[in-house]
Formats: structure tokens, sequence, C-alpha cells
């Protein structure tokens, strides 16, 4: 993968532009450390750095291609393309362009994808299996369009400024425009606090925006007020639909096959490829279909702990005992954890409600020392196969309102949460029947499974300052919710409903971001998802429910599938959620660190302006004699939240000093005006 950037403007000079471009992708040359270019016309600039995977000798960015097939280097009148990606079908997409009339001078699939769109113009999109995000000027029809993939693995932001719209992967980007300032939104923040992400095409900042995954922006001709227009090409529910499997044997067969065809496409590369090993049935799954369809060794890569009480890597021991692997562990410590933690929010660019990306922070740094590029990963497999709490709590909520006095209750709570000890004593049991017995009537509402979220993450509301606390009433979220699911979303289980809003706030807002692009690209790795294979998750998607979730028991049809070829620990290990130590880990010797003490000072607090330094206060002096040897959900939450607000507030105002990416420039291409 790669970052890419751009500006849609012409009153600045060629020579501004392509100097603006320069210092837009130094920030961000970390996605794309090999090479760099920039193409400027008349009418638009696009930027690239290159991170070579695919024909690295000739695949340079931005490609710019006439129509008949030459390709340009000055003609206005030409297409350019600067895309950040993958796109996996590049070799059957090829073939079918090629009987089309269409000639090949590369074998990158960025040639194909920029074909494709001459050929094909937005129904080309559809057609493209792949994780990408991309700018494409179309000369002929003399407009922008700015696109990303279905599920919004990768990034791609814009903003306008002085009457000229910006584009880059990643938001430090913006820190080199001229004029232009990063500054967090507080209502955006709130709402990121109870979602775990910003809806629709909001971001946390204020005056940037994102392109919604499964959509592309088009942008007219450029002036002080470039015309605007969203094309959402693809909806989950939407695509093409298969025969649903009869029985539920026919079922494991056809994911075994589709996610081997998964992998199989995502180990296309002219590099090395690795494995991400976590010890759960995911990547354990991945790492296994990755040996059976290699012929070599590979190399696997996994985190331990050195709290035991995070430690996973009995686990992965064994899994790597099954494979042709060369295994890799790193163990991390709690002051690993504190001494990166600012880096890791720095990459990210947002707040975070755990510590669970610092590890992988550091792991992609010892991947790509190893000389591996890519990494395939078992991200997305609770969201379309249904291993997420939220699921479960819906089927319990649903189960308590219809058999209100059913003698199960207890005991269905009690293995909903194997991975929480504290609901095991009495006390916090009796919360949890509680808890449950107050959200009867509202398990079915829009919110659906993201109730429990809302509420738990409600306390985060409680430590803004006043007049930010109602920038976002209840009715306006649930109707900014309402807004994710499809017109015909009566057609829907509850579950099905639940999927769509878990792939569109939690899924894109955080695992996809801040655990998985940022911190793999931070070192120049690239992320390879497998379980967000399109075409297996429409077919996932229409699957009856009880296939995935018969009862409680999570990723039912997964663990069948696989039953037989993984070691029998890690089939049927009670659901764990990958963490990492959060509050302790800031508390070295029983005191507050350096790092916590500095961002969370009242005299800071009162400077970024978004909490309330009493409320905050009140918050750490909670711990003045020590952090005690458990602590709950939300303290962890409410730690790491308001110190990476801080810390992400403070590098925004900061921003980030003008440099130019020091890697060879592959491209410099400038179209002066009239040469058409």
């Amino acid at each position: 993968m790669c970052g890419i950037a751009g500006i849609l403007g012409s009153d600045l000079s060629l020579a501004e532009r392509r100097e603006q471009l320069a210092f837009m992708l130094g920030p961000i040359a970390h996605r794309g450390p090999d090479a760099w270019g920039t193409y400027v016309n008349p009418c638009v600039a696009l930027g690239h750095v290159r991170l070579s995977v695919i024909d690295v000798t000739d695949g340079h960015q931005p490609l710019v291609i006439g129509r008949a097939g030459r390709e340009a280097g000055h003609d206005a009148g030409r297409d350019a393309l600067s895309y950040n990606g993958e796109v996996f079908n590049h070799i059957e997409l090829r073939r079918q362009l090629e009987g089309l009339g269409e000639r090949f001078h590369t074998r990158s699939d960025t040639e194909v994808l920029l074909r494709a769109l001459q050929r094909w113009g937005l129904d080309a999109l559809p057609r493209l299996n792949g994780q990408f995000a991309f700018l494409y000027w179309d000369a002929t029809q003399r407009r922008l369009v700015a696109a990303r993939d279905r599920y919004g693995i990768l990034p791609l932001y814009y903003t306008s400024h002085r009457g000229r719209v910006y584009f880059a992967s990643e938001l430090k980007a913006f820190d080199a425009v001229p004029g232009f300032g990063r500054r967090l939104e507080p209502a955006n923040v709130l709402e990121h606090g109870l979602l775990w992400n910003t809806l629709e095409d909001r971001t946390v900042y204020a005056d940037i925006r994102s392109v919604e995954a499964g959509t592309c922006v088009l942008f007219g001709t450029p002036g002080p007020s470039a015309p605007e227009r969203t094309v959402r090409y693809y909806r989950l529910g939407e695509g093409s639909r298969e025969p649903v499997p009869a029985t539920f044997d026919e079922a494991k067969r056809l994911l075994r096959q589709k996610l081997s065809d998964a992998v199989a496409l995502r180990l296309r590369s002219d590099v090395p490829v690795g494995n991400y090993l976590s010890g759960g049935v995911d990547s354990s799954v991945i790492a296994l279909l990755t040996d059976r369809l290699r012929t070599d060794k590979f190399r696997t890569f996994s985190i331990a702990f050195a709290d035991p009480a995070y430690d996973e890597s009995r686990y992965q021991v064994q899994m790597a005992a099954r494979l042709r692997t060369e295994p890799f562990t790193l163990t991390v410590s709690d002051a690993d954890i504190e001494q990166n933690f600012e880096r890791a929010i720095l990459h990210g660019e947002r707040p975070v409600f755990r510590t669970a990306p610092v590890p992988l922070l550091l792991l992609s740094r010892h991947v790509r020392e190893s000389g591996i590029r890519v990494v395939l990963t078992g991200e997305a497999a609770d969201e379309i196969l249904w291993g997420y709490d939220s699921f479960k709590e819906l089927k319990l909520l649903r189960f308590w309102a219809r058999f209100p006095q059913s003698r199960m209750r207890p005991q269905l709570i009690r293995t909903l949460y194997p991975h929480l000890a504290h609901y095991r004593d009495s006390a916090q049991f009796g919360l949890m029947r509680m808890f449950y017995e107050g959200f009867l009537d509202t398990y079915d509402n829009a919110l659906g499974g993201l109730n429990f979220r809302v509420h738990n993450n409600g306390i985060l509301r409680t430590y803004m300052r006043p007049e930010h606390q109602a920038s976002l009433t209840g009715e306006a979220l649930l109707e900014r919710v309402r807004a994710l699911l499809p017109p015909d979303a009566s057609g829907l289980t509850l579950l099905q409903r639940n999927q769509i809003l878990e792939m569109q706030t939690l899924l894109p807002g955080y695992l996809l971001s801040c655990q998985a692009d940022r911190m793999s690209l931070a070192n120049g790795v690239e992320g390879r998802y497998p379980f967000l294979d399109h075409e297996l998750v429409e077919w996932a998607f229409q699957l009856p429910d009880h296939f995935k979730l018969p009862l409680l028991s999570h990723k039912h049809l997964l663990r069948e599938a696989f039953r037989d070829d993984l070691p029998p620990d890690i089939v049927d290990r009670p659901k764990q959620p990958y963490q990492a130590p959060d509050l302790k880990a800031f508390f070295p010797g029983g005191r507050l660190c350096p790092l916590a003490q500095e961002h969370l000072d009242p005299r800071a607090i009162e400077s970024v302006g978004l909490f309330d330094a009493r409320m905050v206060q009140r918050f750490t002096a909670k711990f003045a004699r020590g952090v005690p040897a458990r602590l709950g959900y939300r303290d962890n939450m409410v730690f790491c939240f308001l110190l990476s607000t801080q810390i992400a507030a403070e590098h925004a105002r900061a921003r980030t000093p003008r440099h130019a990416p020091t890697s060879p420039r592959t491209v410099d291409v400038v179209i002066e005006p009239g040469s058409a």
C-alpha cells in the first residue's frame, strides 16, 4: 500500500502546487518509503509515495495514460491516477480488458485500474476485488474522482480551503497547507467516543471529511466552489446473491473454499508475504490456509505480553507447530506500552479507547526489519461471522424479553462474558442483571447491539466541558445511526442489522484504522484481510442466523468448518478480545507517568478546551495511591480516551514540520497550460 495526496484548484501556479504536494507527501512518506512522484496540470495536482509490492520495477505513480493507450508525459488531456492499495483480481481484469482491445505497458495493478476506469467509468468499481483509495483525474469529463473500497480498509480524507480542495491518505498531510490548521470538533469527538467512530463523512476534526466506504466523490472543474457529488456503489446486503446452502455441512464446505480463494488472491505479490498469528481462531485459520497454498516456508509474527494476564503465546506456539513457518514472537512489557503510546496516537490521529494499537505498532517495525512488506491478518471475522458480544447480547435480550421468568437467565449472562472475571462475583453479577433489565425495551431500536456500547461509553460525556455535553443529543445520534441501515432494513434479521452497524462503526473507525492500516503503514508494512473479500462477506451475510450463532456459540460456522484442522485448545477456547495492558501501564512504580502528567495536567486540559479539568483531576486522583489490582472496563476506557484525545489535539495544534520525502523521485510530470 502507499500514500496519496492531491490538490484541486487552478489559482496557484504549477510550481506552487508542485511544491505543496511535496510538502504534503513528506509527513506520510512512512506509508510509501520506496519512491515518490507528482503530476501537475492546470486543473489538478496528484502526488504519491510508494510501497513497492506489485511490479516493483515499473509500477511508479502517479500514472498518466491517454485514452488511445499511449503513455503520456506532455498532454494535459490525458488521464492520471494516484492510487493506494491493491486490486487483487488484477490478473483476471487484465485479461478482460485485453479481450476488449486494451494494451498494457506494465505488470502493475495500477495500470489495470486506470484502464478499467477509462473503459468502464464508475462501473469499474463493483468489478474490483481489493482494498483501495484513489484519486483519478478524468480528462474527458474534466472531473476528479475520489474513491474508497467497500469496507473502508484504506483511508482518504479531503478538506476545502481558500477555494481549493485538498486530499490525503492521512490528516497530518494537511499541516503542509498554508493557513490551514487541524482542530478537534467537540461534537464529533463525543460521537466518536460513544460509537468508536464518526458517522457518514465526518471526522473528529473540524472541516475535514472522509470519503465514505463504498462510495466515490466526484468533483467538477475546479474553482472557488467545485461542484461535488457522492455516488454510493456498494452497500452490504445489496450485492450478488448466491443460493443459500441447504445444510450446515454444505455451508462449512463452501466457507472453506471461499476463504481459501480469498487467501490465494491476497498471496499475490512480488515481495515476500508473512502472517500475523495471534493464537485466536481467525488468524490461525488464515495461517493454516496460507500454509496449504504455499510450497515454501513462511514467516509468522506474534505478540506476547510480559503480563501473563494478557499473554496468549501458548496458543500461538500450538498453532505454529502445525505449520511450515518460521515464527517470531515479540514480547511487550507495560513500559513498552507507556513509552510508545504517544507515537501510536501520532499515527492513528484520533482518540482511542484501549492501548491495543501500541503492540501492533511495535510488531510492524519488526516485520519491516525482517524484510517482510506484506502480512495477512484475521481482522473482520468477528463482524462477518458474528463473534462479537454485541450479537450475543442482542440474542440474550430478545430471549429475556420473550421469557422474563426463565431460570436460564443467570447462567446465560455468565456464559456471555467468560473473559470478564469480575462478573463472576455476586455483586457484579447483580449489577449485570439490572443492566440487562434496563435494556429490554430498547434492544430492537435502530442502535441494536450498539445500545450497550453507547450506554457504557456514555460516561465519556461527563468528562466533556458543560458546553460540549449537549452538542450531540441521544435522539440525534439515533437518527444518524438509523441512516446507516438500508431502506429495506425491515426485511433483515435483528442480527443482520447489527452486522451492518458494526461494519460501519467499530470496523472502519477503530479496527481497520487505529489497529490495522495506521499501525502497519507507520513502518511501511501492508496488511491484507482475507475475511473482507467482498464475495465472502456477501455470501456469509445471507446465511441463516443459526449457522453463525446458534444459541450463544460465537463464530460457530468458522469454528466447525476448521475444527479438524486446528488445535482443540484454539477451537474451543472462550471468546477473548485482543487486549493489551491499559491504565496500569501508565503507573510505573505506582505513580502516574510523565507522559500522562504532562497531557492531563489541568493547564493542558484547559488549553485544549474539550474536557472539564475538574472532572479529569477527580478521575486521576482516584489513583493517587496506586492502581488497584482489578480495574473496570470504564476506568481503562476513560483513561485511554482522555489521554489519547489530549495527545491528538496537541499534535494537531503543533503541526507537522514541512518536509518532502527523502526516497527517490520516480515521477515528476508538469503539464503547462495550452500544451494539449
